[in-house]
């Protein structure tokens, strides 16, 4: 796991404010499972999508000449 990734930090702020926002009574348990679940959906879908476009990159024929 890269602990220096952007995505994975920022994913990991979020959950954090959301966990102690439960904790203190900010949120209740629903919300907090919602913003969870798209906190990290999102991620996921960006590690994909990142991923995705470093191998099209890759078999991509250079066109340089």
């Amino acid at each position: 796991m890269n602990l220096k990734s952007r995505k994975l930090l920022c994913a990991g702020v979020c959950f954090a404010a959301a966990s102690t926002a439960l904790l203190i009574g900010l949120a209740d348990f629903q919300g907090w499972s919602d913003f969870v679940k798209w906190v990290f959906g999102i991620y996921a879908a960006g590690n994909v999508g990142e991923h995705v476009s470093k191998k099209n990159e890759l078999e991509k024929p250079s066109t340089q000449v």
